[in-house]
């Protein structure tokens, strides 16, 4: 077959590639034969999102070029120029400016907006200076590539296809926009409407209207974020909270994916099956992964990724929502994700079942900066003289020496903390009075767990003291832990501890807050305790009808179990000595 024709002028009412659809125009172009294998498709098809003939002339003229170019890198044997891969990255941190400048400002989650931005531009500074080692080694890691990919595939670009020195020169150029994309965030965060100019180079070169939308004339019917919003905003009063929050979370992912500008009645099934197979490659929700954006979230680390069960459940909202536009709203009249149903793949996600931590990661996590010595107490990660003794600092400690949930631990009164007593310990219930309600998971959950010794040794009973006398009166122990999006303390801490293990090195996804749990039943099963007693303890009901009989294990037999655990190490080698002072400030 010879060489494709050139596009003819878009100047006459039968342009070429250019089709009417339901009023809206498409660029529609055939893909060369000898390129279908690698492109892996008939024929390139692409919503303008315009009524207007005159816009849709010029869009596609543009547009088709693009095509065209494309089709010409693939057939000269994969090879990218210099300048070709220049005008590529250039495209590409286009679509990231925009996408970062429709966000809306920043919320803080806490009353301490400052030390929120503050440890955000702390982690987005470590991420820079990861991006910039890679480009010093030009060893480009799984992530900078997977993100890459994503980034391209959008321009119909496929990097696996690329040749390697083309595939080198693109990663390059890519890992240089994550560092500008960082620092673009960082600018964002401070201030929402600062002239951002970019340090690199390479993106001073694009001119201002490069990063704006094409110009819209006429009307071209609903967006898909605009039309999410209008979902969400119709549901919300039949939701709860939770229920509301967790939709919002995951439509989100869909409007990133199809894009929050483009018209609603654009979106095909092929879409919506598109979007069903980029669910099952998302990375699991923990660490800086939720700062990610969707594509970026995308990997290939099977591990990493969420199981296919969560990635059903993110798909079905999607589901919800087409159908609500078509028969409750009639905002369609073909539902394109009618047919599209959720394919079970198996996930190497689904194996991982949560574990204790091991001698050696338990040292790793208490012998940490947080534990020995950070550099300020808005900068907990960085190695320095200061221990700052609240709640980043006891609730792990706590969590690791009496295996109460985090939930439990999170939602302690003062009055919870029984310290003027022959056994100190903790009461568990939900008495709380007007404000800061409690729940108990279960039932059995309502119970007495004595202070393992080495609590009380490394300062414990001192802090609570601080605490009651506190110039910031509350009920609660930890008042410093914010309720998060759910109502629920426990969420926001467990983002915090997740991004701690991240830190710190311990990656493995079978690590979580819970692992201390874990720990301690082994500790007890270790030393011999009586399964009555650990149950009494843990907060189990074993399902039996003696269980329902008598109070339990008394007080002091809980605490003999306590006291003879055989935990993995003790912390007091570890913290003893290192002088921890009150945190005076709410966080």
């Amino acid at each position: 077959m010879g060489p494709e024709p050139e596009l003819a002028a878009m100047s006459g009412s039968r342009a070429p590639h250019l089709k009417r659809r339901n009023g809206i125009y498409h660029l529609r172009m055939r893909v060369p034969d000898r390129l279908r294998d690698r492109v892996g498709r008939q024929e390139v098809c692409r919503s303008l999102q315009t009524y207007s003939p005159t816009v849709a002339r010029r869009l596609a003229a543009s547009v088709s070029t693009r095509v065209m170019e494309t089709f010409k890198v693939i057939d000269e044997n994969t090879n990218v120029t210099p300048e070709q891969a220049r005008k590529l990255i250039q495209a590409c941190f286009a679509d990231i400016r925009r996408e970062v400048d429709e966000r809306p400002p920043f919320v803080p989650e806490t009353h301490r907006p400052d030390l929120e931005i503050d440890e955000q531009l702390n982690l987005s500074d470590a991420e820079i200076a990861r991006l910039h080692d890679e480009l010093e080694c030009r060893a480009f890691s799984a992530k900078t590539e997977s993100a890459a990919r994503a980034a391209f595939a959008l321009h119909g670009i496929d990097l696996q296809l690329i040749a390697p020195n083309s595939r080198d020169r693109l990663l390059d150029g890519f890992t240089r926009l994550l560092v500008e994309y960082r620092r673009l965030e960082q600018t964002r965060l401070v201030d929402p409407l600062a002239d951002y100019q970019p340090s690199d180079p390479l993106f001073r070169e694009l001119l201002p209207n490069q990063f704006a939308e094409a110009p819209v004339v006429g009307h071209v019917g609903p967006k898909v974020g605009g039309a999410i919003a209008d979902y969400l905003a119709a549901k919300q009063p039949s939701w709860a909270k939770k229920t509301f929050v967790a939709r919002s979370k995951q439509l989100g992912y869909l409007r990133d994916f199809l894009g929050h500008q483009r018209s609603l009645t654009a979106v095909k099934a092929a879409d919506i099956r598109q979007f069903r197979n980029a669910l099952t490659m998302l990375r699991a929700n923990r660490g800086r992964a939720r700062e990610m954006t969707f594509h970026e979230r995308l990997t290939e680390n099977t591990g990493a990724r969420v199981s296919n069960k969560s990635a059903s459940i993110i798909f079905e909202p999607a589901k919800a929502f087409f159908r609500w536009a078509k028969e409750e709203e009639g905002i369609l009249t073909e539902n394109p994700a009618a047919d599209v149903r959720w394919q079970s793949i198996p996930n190497a996600n689904t194996t991982i079942k949560r574990r204790p931590f091991s001698e050696m990661e338990l040292a790793t996590l208490f012998g940490s900066p947080l534990f020995t010595g950070s550099k300020s107490a808005h900068r907990r990660f960085q190695p320095g003289d200061v221990v700052v003794a609240d709640a980043k600092y006891w609730i792990p400690i706590l969590g690791y020496y009496s295996g109460m949930r985090l939930g439990e631990i999170v939602q302690l009164h003062l009055s919870d903390v029984v310290l003027n007593t022959h056994i100190p310990h903790f009461d568990l219930n939900e008495v709380s009075g007007s404000g800061d309600p409690k729940h108990i998971k279960t039932a059995a959950g309502i119970r007495k767990i004595p202070i393992h010794p080495d609590i009380l040794t490394l300062g414990f009973s001192e802090f609570v003291e601080k605490r009651r006398k506190w110039d910031k009166p509350s009920k609660r122990l930890f008042s410093e832990v914010t309720l998060g999006a759910d109502g629920q303390a426990s969420t926001q801490f467990s983002k915090f501890f997740a991004r701690l293990l991240d830190t710190v090195g311990l990656t493995d996804l079978a690590l979580t807050f819970h692992s201390f749990r874990h720990g301690i039943e082994d500790a007890f099963r270790n030393a011999n305790s009586q399964q009555y007693t650990i149950d009494s303890i843990m907060g189990h009901s074993d399902g039996k009808v003696s269980s329902l009989y008598g109070e339990g294990p008394s007080l002091s037999v809980k605490f003999e179990a306590v006291r003879a655990m055989a935990l993995p190490i003790s912390l007091i080698g570890i913290l003893k000595g290192k002088n921890p002072e009150e945190n005076t400030e709410a966080e």
